[in-house]
Formats: structure tokens, sequence, C-alpha cells
């Protein structure tokens, strides 16, 4: 499957159709779901790293006596791994929403053809 050209608009905005209102709400929310996409990936990335700090002086804190770099590293792999696929995850939910209003328009076009 060639996924570069999956995520191509092709269709979403169809000026001919008798649901014109429709195909904008598609496009809307494709637009939300990358956009969704690309700021969860960095916010997952940023919170990661934040997380993996507060890990580390949490260890620290409670008994380690000095900034304990393990306690950091599984936090951030264990909160990067998890956000990447909760992100994931809602943006498909996003996508496969406008995909399914398009598919329901193909579906009605083509029984009300005779």
């Amino acid at each position: 499957m060639n996924y570069v050209s999956y995520f191509k608009f092709k269709g979403t905005l169809n000026n001919d159709s008798k649901y014109p209102a429709l195909s904008l709400i598609a496009f809307i929310l494709k637009i939300i779901a990358l956009v969704y996409l690309v700021v969860g990936l960095i916010g997952t990335l940023i919170m990661s790293f934040v997380w993996a700090d507060e890990a580390g002086k949490m260890a620290e804190m409670f008994g380690a006596g000095k900034f304990n770099f393990l306690s950091a590293l599984s936090s951030f792999f264990f909160s990067l791994l998890g956000g990447i696929i909760i992100t994931i995850l809602i943006f498909l939910l996003i996508w496969a929403y406008a995909e399914l209003i398009l598919v329901l328009m193909d579906i009605e076009s083509n029984t009300a053809k005779k």
C-alpha cells in the first residue's frame, strides 16, 4: 500500500455533491486530524523529557540520594511509547470519521443513480 498517496485529500472537497457541507466537514476533519498528529507527536516528545526529569528528581527525593538516570530513562521511554500510541489512535479515529462521511456520501450517490 502506498501510504503517501493515502493522505491525499482526493475526493474530499467535492463541489458537485448534493451535500457540500458534509464534504467541507470531512475536509476540515482531515485537516484537524493531521494537525493533531503533528502537535500530538511534538507534545509527546516534549512531555516525555519533562516526565523523565521529574522521575529522576522523585527518585532522588525518595531515597536514591542522587538523580536516578535509569528511572528517568524508563519514564522517558514509557511515556513516549504511550503518547505515540494514544496520538496515533486519536488521529486514526478522527480520520476514520472523515472517511465515514465520504463513504456514506458515496453510498448515497451510488444508490441514487438509476
